[in-house]
């Protein structure tokens, strides 16, 4: 189940009818999951302004959101549940491509997660006529040499994981097979910085986040960038049975105080703890994402490489500026 045999599997079994099923162009028309999200609402505006039209699918058509989404050319929004196969059929109907997300943060459940990937798949191979689906996805960490001191989080019919949230998805790759489909590895967003990650006042003013990320650089992706490399590689062919990864740049987390401090005019510094430590902190979800950041530091090279910030560029076009990012996102202060 490591990343490493993945990238085998896929490109070994994917047949040349497989490959033949995409065209010299991209889709025509993609159905995009999570369409009123992050993720999901970053691809959705990325191939409007491409001229592709759209699909949005959303549980809840009715929202303002989506009512937002309804209002714009080249977009139909539609309804379906990741717990129902039959109403993804629905929504997929008339499809030639696909993004496919889902939400593990909602209900912290990796094998909910495993099973709406699942349905997504089968409802996609039901449909049929698909000339590219990109795949949200991560690595598996479970039998990463550098985990074997991470806790096992949980005990899984496919084998233990340390990092729920990335092996679930990992291991529904398997779901996908006879699929055009390309894996998009993502990244920590600087958007978390308005929701998972907060800054916390200090005594003399200034503002301060912690985190268990060492000193180096990782791969930090703002959540536009996500959209256009998706784009892209819908409308490249060649990256049918492929995983790429997603970066907008390569930074230490200092660094990314930094570029905070530059946007917002306010004095922003870093502050380093060790992983178990920040584990220990007792909020839902600390320890995966603890061991998700022991992943990210204890394979930073690995982890780097396939975010290849020239390959994004390659995808997606130019790449956000970080302090242009953050001067219009309502960070997270406390």
């Amino acid at each position: 189940w490591s990343g490493s045999r993945f990238v085998l599997v896929f490109v070994v079994q994917f047949s040349p009818q497989t490959i033949s099923m995409a065209a010299s162009s991209g889709p025509s028309c993609v159905g995009v999951l999570g369409a009123t999200g992050q993720q999901g609402g970053a691809v959705l505006r990325a191939l409007v302004a491409k001229g592709v039209s759209v699909v949005a699918i959303t549980r809840n058509p009715s929202s303002e959101k989506a009512k937002v989404l309804a209002g714009l050319s080249k977009v139909e929004v539609r309804q379906a549940d990741l717990d129902d196969q039959k109403s993804l059929e629905a929504a997929f109907n008339g499809c030639d491509g696909a993004f496919v997300v889902a939400n593990f943060w909602e209900g912290m459940d990796p094998n909910k997660e495993m099973k709406q990937y699942e349905n997504c798949a089968n409802a996609l191979k039901a449909v049929g006529g698909m000339k590219h689906i990109v795949m949200s996805s991560l690595e598996d960490t479970a039998t990463n040499p550098k985990m074997a001191d991470a806790k096992v989080l949980l005990k899984h019919a496919t084998g233990d994981m340390k990092v729920p949230h990335f092996d679930a998805k990992n291991r529904s790759h398997a779901f996908f097979e006879g699929l055009p489909v390309t894996f998009l590895y993502t990244s920590c967003f600087v958007e978390n910085f308005t929701s998972f990650f907060s800054l916390n006042k200090q005594g003399d003013g200034s503002y301060q986040f912690t985190l268990p990320l060492g000193e180096g650089p990782i791969a930090w992706t703002i959540l536009e960038d996500v959209g256009k490399m998706t784009a892209g590689i819908l409308e490249t062919p060649g990256m049918i049975g492929q995983i790429v990864g997603s970066a907008s740049l390569h930074c230490s987390a200092a660094q990314l105080a930094a570029h905070m401090s530059e946007a917002t005019n306010q004095t922003i510094t870093y502050q380093c703890v060790p992983w178990d430590t920040f584990a220990a902190f007792g909020f839902p979800g600390a320890e995966e994402l603890a061991q998700m950041f022991k992943f990210f530091t204890d394979n930073e090279n690995e982890f780097l490489a396939i975010r290849e910030l020239k390959r994004c560029q390659e995808l997606g076009g130019p790449l956000g500026d970080p302090v242009t990012t953050f001067k219009g996102l309502p960070l997270k202060y406390a």
